[in-house]
């Protein structure tokens, strides 16, 4: 027998024939507004067939705003597809393609589990990157906790709220965004979604397909996704417990609260330390605990009412609060074209995150140079108030 073709190498042919054939490499067209105007602009990702029938796990960032979305299969087949859903929190989204018209050799991948993974388990990362035809990148999974601070896409759209990413060494070039992370029985166990390349060399990050799955089957039901909010921004309580009156590991602390908020109007404040939601303990005393206190909210019933305990300068309180919709994430944009800038809507989640006083006025986006909007000093970020 061929020894190039035995044990650990005969396992990577193997998991790479599962999931190539369900591989896809999107095109799609985005409306952007960039430098104070609006335009078009093409771009590549990746994406992954999950299902018999066609759906395609991706990230929103790669479709979130397209005008048109052409995708090229396995077997070089161009064909068009529909946006099903976008959820921005989570920078995933999925797409259709009609199996029937894909062409001989195209199939879906399975999904694995992401909650059974191990630190050091080979892993490789599947994809479009720069617009070449399909790569595959072999590494190991180098963390399963990390965390990072809320980001924001293009968009202006709070993401990252609810997980902790699959950190990989396996090399994620721009436009593998949206593919597969697969383990070596060929099993899709995480989509692919940045890589940080300032800092340091093969540090790829993908969300757990334990979510993907979770916000798929949702997004395929409802073509968008209800969670629960109550208006507060939460921080590690990890050496700062001894100054609240607790224990670092029992609690989270109340970092912000928008005002108008159902938090704000059952009397929260920044400097609270919530103990327990509903009798269920809180605790968050490393950041990476975080997505998971934020999820458990986001999955309350919306409108349910809520037994918040918490203490306060060394005193314990409790206090009651009725969940809402949690606000849409996407910052609206409009250009000013007569005078050469953008400006986005200001979310309640961008307000908190830019730590405005509140969501009034509209967010400078972008000036275009040597337009009347630059002449007069307008300058990104500027808030401009009615």
């Amino acid at each position: 027998s061929d020894p190039a073709r035995s044990g650990h190498q005969e396992r990577i042919f193997h998991a790479r024939d599962m999931v190539l054939p369900a591989l896809v490499h999107i095109q799609p067209v985005l409306e952007v507004f960039r430098a104070g105007e609006k335009g078009k602009l093409a771009i590549t990702g990746s994406g992954v067939i999950f299902s018999p029938e066609g759906y395609i796990l991706t990230n929103t960032h790669v479709v979130g705003k397209a005008q048109r979305l052409s995708c090229t299969l396995f077997n070089h087949e161009e064909i068009e597809a529909r946006l099903i859903g976008v959820d921005p929190l989570s920078d995933l989204a999925v797409i259709k393609i009609e199996m029937s018209r894909a062409g001989p050799g195209v199939r879906h991948a399975p999904l694995g589990v992401s909650g059974r993974l191990e630190v050091g388990q080979v892993v490789m990362a599947m994809g479009s990157p720069l617009g070449l035809a399909r790569s595959l990148t072999l590494g190991v999974i180098s963390s399963l906790d990390r965390y990072f601070p809320e980001s924001m896409l293009p968009t202006g759209a709070v993401t990252g709220t609810f997980n902790t990413w699959i950190q990989t060494d396996a090399a994620i070039n721009p436009g593998n965004s949206g593919g597969p992370l697969v383990n070596l029985s060929g099993e899709v166990i995480g989509i692919n979604a940045r890589a940080i390349t300032q800092v340091g060399e093969n540090l790829g990050f993908a969300i757990p397909i334990d979510l993907a799955k979770e916000i798929a089957a949702e997004l395929i039901a409802r073509g968008q996704i209800a969670r629960s909010w109550i208006g507060v921004s939460w921080q590690r309580l990890k050496g700062l417990g001894e100054h609240f009156g607790v224990v670092d590991d029992q609690g989270a602390l109340v970092g912000s609260v928008l005002s108008g908020s159902p938090a704000a109007e059952a009397g929260l404040r920044p400097g609270d330390v919530v103990t327990s939601i509903d009798d269920q303990p809180v605790a968050a005393r490393f950041e990476e605990e975080l997505p998971q206190l934020q999820k458990m909210i986001a999955d309350l019933p919306i409108g349910r009412t809520i037994l918040v305990r918490l203490v306060r300068k060394g005193e314990t309180l409790s206090t009651s609060l009725t969940t809402r919709a949690r606000p849409t994430a996407e910052a609206r944009e409009l250009e000013c074209r007569d005078w050469g800038f953008t400006v986005s809507e200001v979310t309640q989640e961008r307000a908190q995150i830019l730590r405005l006083p509140d969501d009034k006025g509209v967010l400078v986006s972008g000036v275009k140079t040597n337009s009347f909007a630059d002449e007069a000093g307008l300058r990104r970020n500027d808030i401009l108030m009615v």
